[in-house]
């Protein structure tokens, strides 16, 4: 049982998105969806999964599309990430919507799929089978088929309708299906349909076209490809959130927002501040929004980090909240997955990087090197692992 709403008004929407993750579930995946919908500014009607099993809702986050979204039903389906079940059950449950609402009014110009999460894709790929004239743009937020560890991911597919449908629409466009791999599917059918692909960087680009084996794929899947990273919103929504969050005016405070780990690649910046002379360290805070502020607290008090003047954590707030906090910040911290030895370069471009951007507050950006994120204008930087740069940061973010 699907339930829906028309929000919007105006104009009928031209664009389909289908986005398994959507506002109002708190994902971030739901936020960058919602943000490539205002980023576009054009109506549309937005087919989603009733995330509500793993996920909460956060009622504000309806403000990032706004009055964009005409018409938008929430189908209740099994939210699963890695499952030919979730695949089929979004993709039977979404398609004749999808189909009823083209029906209803001129037809839709255009249709927008996203993943993560992947049932996205599979229900784009049947309605651009059906409706050809539709220009579909998929987008990638990372490279689907290997884990951040560059080990394969695999799901098995299962004999059926629908694998059948979509080795019908792979085979007509000209080139062979993928085997039994879920997560070679969902690559492939955007590669051998789409209009257009949207990857957030160039690196995640080239891994992902350099990994199809087929040459005829690659070359088709390389002339529609774009690089998009993700939406920044404008200043208003920094304006919105109203959290309570008592800074110490003697301290010059750096903010982070996220799953902290102090074993991974946060391990710099632990060293650096057990390291930092006294006088530095007492003229510094780091706030930390995590999900778990009393383990991490704990984490860090085992590698000699005691004292809650200087590392406070607290849990994650909000969007809107964040977004407010990211200002008044003195510094935000933000830091690359750890690839090297792994992937040829570094893959993964953080989406938190667009939200402290439009912060008007110095990123400190903890980066691999010929990462995406170390291409970006940041304030302040220095290498993973490296504990003697972030020193000089840290001095230069407690002397400001």
């Amino acid at each position: 049982m699907a339930h829906g709403h028309d929000v919007g008004e105006g104009a009928p929407a031209t664009d389909l998105v289908v986005a398994y993750a959507f506002a109002p579930f708190v994902d971030t995946a739901a936020i960058v969806a919602a943000k490539r919908v205002r980023a576009a500014g054009r109506p549309v009607d937005v087919l989603q999964n009733d995330m509500s099993s793993l996920r909460d809702t956060d009622p504000a986050l309806d403000q990032i599309a706004g009055p964009l979204v005409r018409r938008k039903v929430a189908l209740a389906t099994p939210t699963l990430f890695s499952s030919w079940r979730g695949v089929r059950t979004f993709v039977e449950a979404g398609l004749g919507q999808a189909l009823e609402w083209d029906g209803d009014g001129p037809g839709y110009e255009r249709v927008y799929s996203r993943a993560h999460w992947v049932p996205s894709h599979f229900l784009a790929a049947r309605f651009k089978q059906l409706r050809p004239h539709v220009r579909w743009t998929a987008e990638f937020s990372d490279p689907l088929s290997v884990y951040v560890d560059a080990r394969e991911r695999h799901t098995d597919v299962a004999q059926g309708e629908l694998l059948d449908e979509l080795t019908t629409a792979v085979r007509a466009a000209g080139f062979p299906p993928p085997g039994d791999n879920l997560f070679s599917w969902v690559e492939t059918l955007p590669y051998a349909l789409a209009d257009e692909l949207l990857f957030t960087n160039e690196n995640q680009r080239d891994l992902m076209i350099g990994r199809i084996a087929d040459e005829g794929l690659a070359a088709r899947a390389r002339e529609r490809a774009v690089v998009s990273p993700h939406p920044t919103l404008p200043p208003e929504f920094y304006r919105l959130g109203d959290p309570v969050e008592d800074l110490d005016p003697d301290r010059r405070h750096i903010g982070y927002f996220g799953n902290f780990y102090a074993n991974r690649s946060m391990t710099s910046v632990v060293a650096a501040l057990s390291v930092l002379p006294p006088d530095l360290r007492d003229r510094l805070q780091l706030n930390i929004h995590t999900a778990k502020p009393d383990a991490l607290m704990n984490a860090l008090r085992g590698l000699g980090l005691s004292g809650v003047e200087l590392v406070r954590a607290r849990p994650f707030v909000g969007y809107l909240d964040f977004l407010a906090l990211s200002t008044r910040m003195d510094a935000l911290l933000i830091n690359d997955a750890v690839t090297r030895k792994l992937f040829p370069a570094n893959p993964f471009l953080p989406s938190k990087w667009s939200d402290y951007r439009g912060s008007g507050r110095p990123v400190w950006g903890v980066v691999e090197a010929g990462s995406p994120l170390a291409s970006q204008p940041l304030d302040l930087r220095s290498p993973v692992q490296h504990t003697t740069a972030a020193v000089q940061v840290l001095a230069q973010i407690a002397s400001a």
